[in-house]
């Protein structure tokens, strides 16, 4: 506990990782968090080239062939998350809290506010102001959509999180219905600012708008040191289902 009532917990990068390993990650750690065997934690990663869809979600909304899909080096995964369909690529990143609602004192709608909130926060450390869009959770510049919210809560813990376009390439947003709506506009911090952004740095202030947004102090925490505070996990009746590949 620090000073004023704040909560201290891990900060663990996994880096670029494949998005059904690094969600085995995340399903054990979510399920350490819960037996209270884990501090609230946050995972960050950057993921290869991913279709995800989400529980109302639809492979419809996916327009590429599987054939196109293979060939351009794209996974398809159903998740276990709010949302429909969005694409996850090198120079966008990832952040999953593991957080309790309890412990935030809100409901799930105020944490994805919250969490809006993180994007907003980030973005303006590099002179850019999102909103809120009515009808689409996420980060908007204008009308073009830059980061996306899509959470899980399970028995009141959160899985899943935010994703922040960077430098990513936007072109395989044309491939699909981003959030089930049919040329929906997307953008990347790199397309408004003119350049590439040093990726690092954003890792940095998302850590921080995490930071000040819920008012907890994050530990940076290596995967080996993540993994070693829950090896002896103890498997849930109920776990979460894993991402599956389709």
């Amino acid at each position: 506990m620090l000073p004023g009532g704040g909560v201290e917990g891990y900060w663990t990068d996994l880096g670029l990782m494949q998005y059904v390993p690094a969600f085995s990650i995340q399903q054990e750690a979510l399920q350490a968090r819960m037996q209270g065997r884990l501090p609230l934690t946050v995972l960050l990663q950057e993921t290869p080239p991913t279709f995800t869809i989400g529980r109302s979600g639809s492979r419809e909304n996916v327009l590429a062939s599987p054939e196109e899909l293979k060939a351009r080096g794209i996974e398809v995964i159903e998740v276990d998350r709010g949302g429909d369909v969005t694409y996850h690529g090198p120079g966008q990143l990832i952040a999953s809290p593991l957080f309790y609602l309890g412990d935030l004192d809100v409901n799930a709608n105020q944490y994805m506010h919250r969490l809006e909130d993180v994007l907003a926060y980030a973005l303006a450390a590099f002179g850019l102001t999102a909103r809120r869009h009515a009808a689409y959770p996420g980060a908007w510049l204008g009308q073009e959509k830059i980061g996306a919210v899509g959470i899980g809560v399970r028995h009141g813990y959160t899985f899943h999180g935010i994703s922040l376009n960077v430098n990513l390439d936007l072109l395989p947003f044309g491939w699909i219905n981003p959030c089930g709506v049919a040329r929906m506009p997307v953008t990347s911090m790199q397309a408004a600012l003119g350049h590439p952004v040093e990726m690092q740095k954003v890792r940095a202030v998302l850590r921080t708008a995490l930071e000040a947004v819920f008012g907890v102090q994050l530990r940076p925490r290596t995967v080996v040191e993540l993994q070693t505070a829950i090896q002896n996990l103890i498997p849930l009746p109920d776990p979460v289902p894993p991402a599956r590949r389709i």
